[in-house]
């Protein structure tokens, strides 16, 4: 994605020409006694293996600040619009709810038989290793006959080299006063050149 305008609305993966990029599984690093995909483990697009019984949460870290945590709010908007999964739920692992226990009782009420929890955080940690499946299995006790997975998280993913281009590139329009201040920067006064 080259192009540094905002769009009403912000462009699909299919828009991206990235249909169904699919990256090696073949290289991997060892990473805490289990596997990383050195590449990426990860395909683009909403073609997995899922059934309408499936849900997903997206769970980001928690934040003190009620803006950031609404941010999450906003991708699961996008998330949920752009795939076929019909239950998607936000949750924070801590700080702030909902909680990844009220997030999978959301998933079954509606009608969820397993539930994908989808880390919305940069590279593996402590979170991703411990944390976040610790708060998985409590919330899992809540519901007998319920599967769920904790996928990886985003990692090394190509398509995040788009991503990042984007924002530099639009930052730079920004500054050069070429464009107005993006959503996450606007009334910050951060978007700014520094000497």
């Amino acid at each position: 994605m080259h192009s540094v305008t905002i769009p009403s609305h912000p462009p699909t993966i299919s828009s991206l020409g990235l249909h169904s990029l699919e990256f090696s599984k073949s290289r991997r690093i060892a990473m805490n006694g289990g596997a990383l995909c050195a590449k990426s483990c990860l395909s683009v697009g909403n073609e997995g293996p899922q059934t309408k019984r499936d849900a997903v949460i997206i769970v980001d870290h928690g934040s003190r600040r009620q803006e950031s945590n609404l941010m999450l709010n906003e991708f699961v908007s996008m998330f949920k619009a752009r795939t076929s999964y019909e239950i998607v739920e936000p949750a924070h692992m801590e700080l702030a709810e909902p909680s990844i226990r009220d997030a999978f009782k959301l998933c079954v009420q509606q009608g969820a038989k397993r539930i994908i929890i989808s880390p919305f955080f940069l590279f593996p940690g402590r979170h991703w290793n411990q944390d976040i499946p610790a708060l998985a299995a409590e919330a899992a006790e809540d519901h007998s006959g319920i599967s769920y997975i904790v996928t990886a998280p985003l990692g090394l993913h190509e398509s995040l080299v788009d991503v990042v281009n984007d924002r530099i590139n639009y930052c730079l329009k920004h500054v050069d006063g070429d464009a107005t201040e993006c959503s996450v920067c606007a009334g910050t006064g951060k978007c700014r050149l520094y000497q």
